[in-house]
């Protein structure tokens, strides 16, 4: 009798292409945001690949219950059902546990690099593609990642050697665009800038102290015009008295009583004021 635990596997990567499917399927009316989209479209794609495992090893539990189906008449057909639900159940645990240890490789990974920690990343990165298959949507994005710890690593041709490889030969259209356009960008031509062209820009602290010097010189000159002027207007008593003493009265006022009494007087208020002034 003849078991048969489940169809055919769906072809999803039929040309290389599963973002063209889903977005026909998506119409105009679609509301969520493109983030949710993208991490639905994930999920489905896991889905799928875990699925095409589990039908993978379907075929041989069946193949395998075939062979024994010679060797043991006395298992009935609800046997054989219940054993291989049994061993697919076994297979599921055992995919989802590895996926789960992938999973905390990939982020210490991601930790690592973020730190600088580039050679303790690759390790990591490394690791996780031991038990995630290379051809997976996640196995390409952890080798991305690993492209990525190369080029900082110093293991340029490792990296350039990666990126090729994905961009001929992943399955999904999105790690091989990814792949390209980093591959494009290390190895893009660097632009040669002559001496001309650069740029400068001068030193804040040189900047500074020039303008504090014309500052100082322009400042310093104002107060030098400022403190002339005054010195001007105002004499000194040195300048003030030289000029008493050589004062001659006017002609006809010598015998003047009146006018040397005033003449007394007013020198003795200036005399005063002066000694009161020091």
């Amino acid at each position: 009798m003849e078991f048969s635990c489940t169809g055919p596997p769906t072809n999803f990567y039929s040309n290389g292409n599963f973002s063209d499917e889903e977005n026909g399927s998506n119409g105009e009316g679609e509301e969520e945001p493109a983030l949710d989209w993208e991490k639905e479209m994930r999920k489905k794609v896991e889905e799928i690949e875990e699925m095409r495992e589990l039908e993978k090893k379907a075929e041989e539990l069946q193949s395998k219950a075939e062979e024994s189906e010679s060797e043991d008449r006395e298992e009935t057909e609800e046997e054989k059902r219940m054993r291989v639900r049994k061993e697919l159940e076994k297979v599921a645990r055992e995919q989802a546990e590895r996926r789960e240890t992938a999973q905390l490789m990939f982020e210490l990974g991601q930790k690592a690099y973020g730190k600088g920690m580039y050679a303790r990343a690759i390790e990591f990165f490394e690791a996780a593609l031991t038990i995630i298959p290379r051809s997976t949507l996640f196995g390409g994005e952890i080798q991305i990642w690993l492209a990525m710890a190369y080029e900082a690593n110093n293991r340029h041709k490792d990296c350039i050697a990666l990126y090729r490889q994905l961009e001929m030969s992943h399955p999904s259209i999105n790690i091989r665009r990814q792949a390209a356009n980093l591959r494009y960008i290390l190895q893009a031509p660097k632009l040669k800038i002559s001496q001309e062209e650069m740029v400068t820009i001068p030193l804040i602290g040189s900047a500074y102290d020039s303008y504090a010097a014309t500052w100082t010189d322009k400042y310093k000159d104002k107060d030098q015009r400022l403190s002339g002027s005054t010195t001007n207007q105002l004499p000194s008593s040195r300048d003030y008295l030289a000029d008493l003493l050589m004062w001659r009265p006017p002609v006809g006022l010598e015998k003047n009583t009146a006018f040397w009494v005033a003449l007394t007087l007013w020198l003795g208020l200036v005399g005063a004021a002066l000694i009161l002034q020091r």
